[in-house]
């Protein structure tokens, strides 16, 4: 790569992911050896912690380079094409020329075919290696070409029988142009190199063949202005395409850089919500996440199932060890205890509902439907009793599994708006609840109904667990033990494995192609980092196609090109070097200078106030200004365009008919004698009257000034004004502010113009050059006019080409833009959504250490937090599984409408402090205080200190206010039961594949107990937390000693109100803080919208018969969360 590449082009990075056609094994095994480099960044590839890989600088020039050289090979079949045109004149124009010489041309012609069939070979082709070979090709088809061009021009120059400098001169210009603009070579050294041998050969070779008269140094220094001034054009718009090129490349790896991050960020959301959520249901929440609807009820993702069968598991003796251990040493053996439960429920496909304190449940059968889902989940408990085994080597202690399996039909989905869960709900499992309280240790206990589906693969003995459970006698339920597995468990993956193995072990027995594919998979994994970008690039722009939307034409015609003004000085150059050489091979006029130099000034106008803009640092900001004003109106810019060009194409035309055609009278005046003589024109009757000439057209005292202007001495060449007509279309084709069709109807108009000129205004004074020449075979007007058309032809197809460039990198950066603004969007949604299934400081945990193990343990200790829990008593009599209610789901319906209206509370900036924990069957528990950002003074009084537990207060009566509101709406009675307490607690996360968040702690204990001994409509403390309110207003009302389990007699309090004359409690934006952990959470519902229809959580309903046992003992483990292992010091939290 070239050295001033390296200074200009930044260190960037790429993404470590592989392309998506590579295999998965492959992209495993190639980031293995990355990983095996990560400290390696200074001489290789480095990773980044966010799986983002650093190119060192040589790697990103490499990288660079053959991303431009792909992207010019596109150029290539235009430079053939220009071959082949110029080819076809050689053979075509000069039809008395010799037979080898028409032999050569041909051969030539065939040369150039062979070399554009070579480029297709194995283009297309599967086989890598024809792949290989057509890469190889395209290394050398670019060299050969040129070499046969330079081959093709020599000969034609050789075979000659006569020849001047000025004969292919137009070809000669086009040919230096195309080299720099066309050929895929790197411009430094081979580039150059050449650009510079091409020029040289093109100066130089005429000279050998061309007899020496006088005019022969003005010929030579006149064609080396105009083939120099068409290798700078050349080089301008090399510069400005790589310069072009650079900018996509670089913003095109800024953002897919950015897109790949996100995409990485949305990867991790995505699988922490569908670690939580169903995918059916996920994918639901996610498009409607911010829609609006005009429905009464708000959504509820909730369906049934029926055939599906629920696994409740039970660690039988956990008290005992629960009060030998400290919360965090307990948080992390049921961690490590459920990770492997998790483990064990991805191979038996079964779906973990929730962890209730040290029960696991998890369903088969739903969301997706299978045969077999009671065989997995007997296989799945029996695994867990041996999985047990685990805790009781670790704590010593004679701990069990007790299991319950019962088959039938659930209600599953989620509710509310936060902390979404997914849950089942139904009779069936409250049965299943049942069937492991009322089973043994050490045992998988099962009814009849699932019995029923396990098709004999196990061995039962009766269990009589409808003796020991009121609740499956009336369901009229037999139940049994597992005691022995008849049919071994294989796994489904195995089966596919094996059958994989199988089909490969037919296709290639004796293993040797699998062999040679792991050989290429390692051979292509190395280049995996240097060509991702190139390939992504190169990709989008074969894979582009430039559309025809009315929108996006729009687009690409207002959008402007950063520097896209500067190949305007192409055309200042090209008119300034008009002056130049007319100057060394024209007549010396001063007229004809003044003709040619007159359009300078609007040209110079209007290029300075268009390239203006590009340098704002060098010239005045208004000058800057008026500038970017004048570029930013398309038709304004395109208009200008169009000006310019026109004006150096008709300049040129003009010159030609006001100037060098009365120039040409008197040399034909002045040469009709030599003409006679020489026997050239002896048939001619030569009427000085009947020749066209500026004598007939322009007045007698303008001609007569011409006339004296001009010295008659000097010898005339207009073939080339002719051959500078292709400099003038050279200049017109590179112009960036006009679209492919406007260009090619200048081309063709301008070079028409030049032709009829040359046919039939300039015919005499062509002869007179061809008198010089010593009478060519054709006449030179024809010659120039065919290499014109050539050029015309050749810079039309070329035009259309650079356009399609343009047009390719616009929608490249387009879509570019659009994939991240859509990778952006779908975090956005996934960020919203998994903040809504984990509080923010935790998701954030979760998504930022992507390096974490699975089993990882996430645990934080808060010594001062409020928890409050409220249930509905008597919604377990409201729920019913009639066919009036739709079996039970309009009964979930309205208990959305409650957990969702609550929800709602939390939105409100006073209660920004209070986090929902999750919902347990009607019961709603959340918290205050845990804020890893609340910074407190160790002399804080207790008004700053237990400000978030007033909140949660005034929470907990908002929720009554709301309960009443929809009572009054729904003519229901519905009443809340509320518990508060406060102290320390330890918060963390269960299962970490499947992250479960709840708090744990004597705290929690004593706050379920508040609410299951309180009574209806009030709120019940304890005497610690009403001497902390009553600082802040509230008033209370003794109850008196309440007992507690686990705690013996407490003195607990009703709350009654707030005195209106006390102080109000400190809001939580009051305390200071660190960082404002609300604009996390407005961040996270962005795009939720003013209606966000997204219920979701976890609740259990039950009946009153059974349901109130259940929520007894998940309240007795002190997490409040149906159970969660709550940890006191001395206490005991589970039965």
């Amino acid at each position: 790569m070239p050295e001033e590449k390296d200074a200009s082009l930044e260190n960037g990075q790429a993404t470590a992911t592989s392309t998506p056609s590579k295999p998965k094994a492959q992209r495993l095994k190639t980031t293995a050896r990355r990983r095996q480099n990560d400290s390696d960044v200074a001489g290789g590839v480095g990773i980044t912690g966010g799986g983002v890989v650093i190119l060192p600088q040589h790697v990103l020039n490499e990288l660079y380079h053959n991303y431009s050289i792909k992207q010019r090979r596109s150029g290539l079949k235009w430079f053939l094409f220009a071959a082949v045109l110029f080819n076809i004149w050689t053979i075509g124009i000069p039809w008395d020329q010799a037979v080898p010489t028409r032999v050569v041309n041909c051969c030539m012609l065939v040369a150039y075919l062979a070399l554009t069939a070579l480029l297709h070979i194995g283009r297309r082709s599967d086989k890598p290696a024809l792949r290989r070979f057509h890469q190889i090709l395209l290394t050398i088809v670019p060299r050969a070409l040129w070499l046969l061009s330079i081959l093709h021009l020599a000969a034609y120059v050789t075979l000659q029988p006569s020849f001047s400098p000025r004969d292919i001169l137009g070809w000669a210009i086009l040919l230096n142009f195309l080299v720099y603009v066309t050929l895929p070579l790197p411009l430094i050294f081979l580039g150059l190199s050449i650009g510079c041998i091409t020029y040289l050969i093109c100066l130089s070779l005429p000279l050998g063949y061309y007899s020496w008269d006088s005019l022969l140094s003005n010929q030579v220094a006149a064609n080396a202005v105009l083939i120099a001034t068409a290798a700078l054009i050349g080089l301008l718009y090399y510069f400005m395409g790589e310069a072009k090129q650079k900018r996509a490349f670089l913003e095109a790896k800024k953002s897919l850089e950015v897109k790949m991050v996100i995409e990485e960020q949305s990867a991790e959301q995505e699988r922490l919500l569908l670690s939580v959520l169903p995918k059916h249901v996920a994918i639901k929440m996610r498009e409607d996440l911010g829609s609006s609807s005009s429905e009464a009820f708000k959504k509820i993702y909730m369906s049934r199932h029926e055939n599906v069968s629920i696994l409740y598991a039970d660690i039988v003796g956990f008290t005992a060890i629960s009060s030998t251990y400290s919360a965090q040493d307990l948080v992390k053996m049921l961690n490590e205890l459920f990770a492997r439960f998790d483990r064990l429920a991805e191979k038996y496909q079964q779906l973990r509902i929730k962890i209730l304190g040290d029960c696991y449940y998890c369903i088969s059968g739903a969301p997706d439907e299978r045969p077999d889902h009671a065989v997995m989940c007997v296989h799945m408990g029996l695994s867990m009793v041996k999985a047990i085994k685990y805790v009781q080597q670790k704590a010593n202690s004679p701990v069990d599994m007790r299991v319950g399996i019962h088959t039938g039909a659930v209600l599953a989905g989620i509710l509310g708006q936060r902390q979404w869960q997914f849950d089942v709900y139904s009779k069936d499992v409250e049965l299943a609840n049942k069937m492991e309280s009322s089973g043994k240790a050490g045992r998988v206990h099962i009814s009849d109904k699932t019995l029923a589906f396990l098709n004999g693969e196990f061995e039962v003995e009766a269990a009589f667990g409808e003796k020991r459970e009121e609740l499956l006698r009336i369901a009229g339920l037999k139940t049994y033990f597992i005691t022995k597995v008849v049919k071994p468990f294989a796994s489904p993956c195995a089966k596919k494995i094996n059958e994989t193995q199988a089909e490969n072990s037919q296709d290639s027995p004796n293993g040797s192609t699998n062999d040679v594919v792991a050989g290429e998979d390692d051979n292509d994994a190395t280049l995996d980092d240097e060509e991702l970008l190139a390939q992504n690039a190169v990709s989008n722009c074969h894979q582009t196609a430039v559309t025809e939307d009315e929108e996006e034409q729009q687009s690409y015609a207002v959008y402007r090109e950063p520097y896209s003004s500067l190949p305007l000085l192409a055309a200042l150059l090209v008119q300034c070097i008009d002056v130049l050489y007319s100057y060394l091979i024209l007549p010396r006029s001063t007229l004809h200078f003044i003709n040619i130099a007159a359009p300078l000034v609007p040209i110079a106008m209007l290029v300075v106030i268009s390239i203006a803009e590009s340098f704002s640092g060098m010239l005045p900001k208004f000058f800057v200004d008026v500038s970017k004003r004048f570029n930013d109106i398309t038709f304004v810019r395109e208009l200008a365009a169009i000006i310019i060009a026109l004006t150096i194409g008709l300049s040129n035309v003009i010159d030609m008919f006001f100037f060098v055609t009365f120039v040409r009278t008197e040399h034909i005046v002045s040469e009709s004698e030599f003409n006679a003589t020489a026997g050239m024109e002896s048939e001619m009757d030569v009427d000085e009257e009947g020749v066209v000439t500026a004598e007939h057209l322009l007045p007698a005292s303008f001609v007569e000034q011409m006339r004296e202007a001009v010295p008659t001495e000097q010898v005339l060449y207009p073939s080339y004004l002719s051959n500078f007509g292709v400099l003038i279309l050279i200049a017109i084709a590179v112009i960036a502010q006009l679209t492919h069709l406007t260009k090619i109807l200048l081309l063709l108009s301008i070079a028409a113009l030049h032709c009829y000129f040359n046919i039939f205004i300039m015919q005499d004074l062509y002869g007179l050059e061809d008198d010089f020449a010593h009478q060519p075979i054709i006449s030179t007007r024809y010659c120039a006019s065919g290499l014109l058309l050539v050029a015309a032809l050749a810079l039309s197809t070329l035009a259309r080409h650079m356009d399609h460039e343009d047009r390719v990198i616009f929608k490249w950066k387009t879509e570019v833009a659009e994939q991240k603004e859509t990778a952006n969007d779908m975090r956005q949604r996934n960020e919203a959504l998994v903040y809504n299934v984990l509080p923010v400081h935790v998701a954030e945990h979760f998504m930022k250490n992507t390096k974490r193990s699975h089993d990882d343990l996430y645990s934080q200790s808060y010594a001062e937090v409020g928890v409050l829990f409220a249930s509905m008593p008597n919604f377990s009599d409201f729920y019913s599984e009639e066919t009036v209610n739709n079996q039970g789901l309009e009964c979930l319906r309205f208990l959305n409408e409650v957990i969702s209206d609550f929800d709602a509370l939390l939105e409100l900036p006073q209660f920004q402090d209070i986090i929902k924990i999750k919902t347990i069957g009607s019961t709603y528990m959340a918290a205050s205080g845990i804020n890893l950002q609340r910074n407190l003074r160790n002399d804080a009084p207790i008004t700053e200190r237990w400000s978030h537990l007033a909140v949660l207060v005034e929470f907990a009566l908002e929720l009554k206010h709301a309960l009443q509101g929809i009572n009054e709406q729904s003519f229901n009675h519905f009443v809340l039961k509320m518990g508060i307490n406060h102290g320390p607690i330890t918060a963390g996360v269960i299962g970490a594949r499947k992250p479960h968040y709840d708090i744990w702690g004597n705290t929690v204990n004593v706050a379920s107990r508040m609410e299951s001994t309180g009574k209806a409509g009030a709120i019940q403390v304890t005497e610690e937390t009403c001497n902390i309110l009553q600082p802040f207003g509230y008033t209370f009302l003794q109850r008196g000693l309440v007992a507690v389990k686990g705690k013996g007699q407490l003195m607990t309090y009703y709350l009654q109100g707030k005195s209106q004359a006390n102080v109000e409690p400190v809001a939580p934006a009051a305390i200071e803080l660190h960082g404002q952990e609300s604009s996390g959470l407005e961040s996270t519902t962005e795009l939720e919208g003013s209606d966000i229809k997204t219920p979701l959580l976890k609740i259990k309903v039950q009946e009153a018969s059974g349901g109130c046992e259940r929520i007894d003992q998940e309240q007795s483990l002190g997490n409040g969360s149906a159970g969660q292992a709550g940890v006191g010091e001395s206490q005991s939290l589970l039965e």
